[in-house]
């Protein structure tokens, strides 16, 4: 039994009658530990330890266990730890064969469960990164798409061949919707540098959708010699713009606040005009801040 204990506990306190008995616990003894209170049944052939309690992560191991599926969608973000996504509705991809339902839990059916790729995080079986990335495309918009492929790409879950491998294999198994995420990906600068933050993203959004022209992320800028000056948050090189996020996080600190400054010094010396922008500049100041940014580009 002790083994059985310590499966039961790896993951969440939920097993299944075939995963009880293959760790010795027979249909005698499961019954007894449910007659007695230790165990509950959650959905056929599925229970519970009430020692565990009822977290997203048992509902979700359930969900697994009684379906034989994997967690997908934004719930196998949520798992990668992919910036953005949180535990909220449990999500789940099942062959396509199995017509199950569970209640308050998102089931998606597929032809191609053969290749999600499936791994284990934290005790619940998930759809690999690149196949994560490949089914979110259908559930998001795209600004949200970009935010979600950008954070992958930052934590160096995915990277570009994995993500086109991903989507030739897919494709020549006939799924639905591919056209779509090859035009996105045909779309996409693959040498552009992904920004270290998801509001660097958001900012260099915002300024194009406002109808300025699109900055480019994590700029390098160099002198006439090609030596090293400063990597800037966004650019408009053209226009010798520098713009800067100011967060609490990575600038209130004593190294950046020696750094900083012979950063934007150094900026001023070659010729550019920097600007710098707060969280709150962003969120309760959007327009003041897009109008600045026009201004100093008028100002040739």
């Amino acid at each position: 039994m002790h083994e059985f204990w310590t499966f039961a506990s790896l993951h969440h306190g939920v097993f299944s009658r075939a995963e009880a008995r293959t760790y010795g616990v027979s249909d005698d003894q499961l019954k007894r530990m449910i007659a007695r209170g230790d165990a509950i049944r959650i959905y056929p052939s599925t229970y519970r330890l009430v020692m565990h309690q009822e977290t997203w992560f048992a509902r979700a191991r359930a969900a697994t266990a009684s379906t034989n599926g994997v967690i997908s969608h934004r719930g196998a973000a949520a798992l990668w730890g992919i910036d953005g996504f949180k535990f909220g509705r449990i999500e789940l991809t099942v062959d396509y064969k199995k017509p199950v339902t569970r209640p308050n839990i998102t089931i998606h059916r597929t032809r191609q469960f053969d290749l999600i790729d499936a791994h284990e995080l934290n005790g619940l079986p998930v759809t690999g990164a690149s196949r994560t990335i490949l089914d979110l495309f259908a559930v998001l918009q795209p600004s949200h798409m970009q935010l979600a492929l950008d954070a992958a790409l930052r934590m160096k879950l995915v990277d570009w061949p994995d993500l086109r491998n991903v989507l030739d294999a897919h494709s020549e198994h006939g799924r639905d919707g591919c056209g779509k995420i090859r035009a996105f990906l045909d779309a996409v600068d693959t040498s552009a540098r992904v920004p270290d933050s998801r509001w660097n993203r958001q900012v260099a959004s915002a300024f194009f959708d406002a109808g300025l022209p699109e900055p480019r992320l994590e700029f390098e800028v160099r002198r006439s010699d090609g030596s090293f000056v400063a990597r800037v948050d966004l650019a408009y090189p053209r226009h010798r713009v520098a713009i800067e996020l100011d967060s609490v996080r990575w600038h209130h600190n004593q190294k950046s606040f020696e750094a900083d400054p012979r950063r934007k010094n150094a900026l001023l010396l070659e010729g550019w005009r920097v600007l710098t922008f707060t969280w709150s500049d962003f969120t309760n100041h959007r327009d003041q801040m897009i109008a600045t940014v026009r201004a100093a580009l008028d100002d040739l």
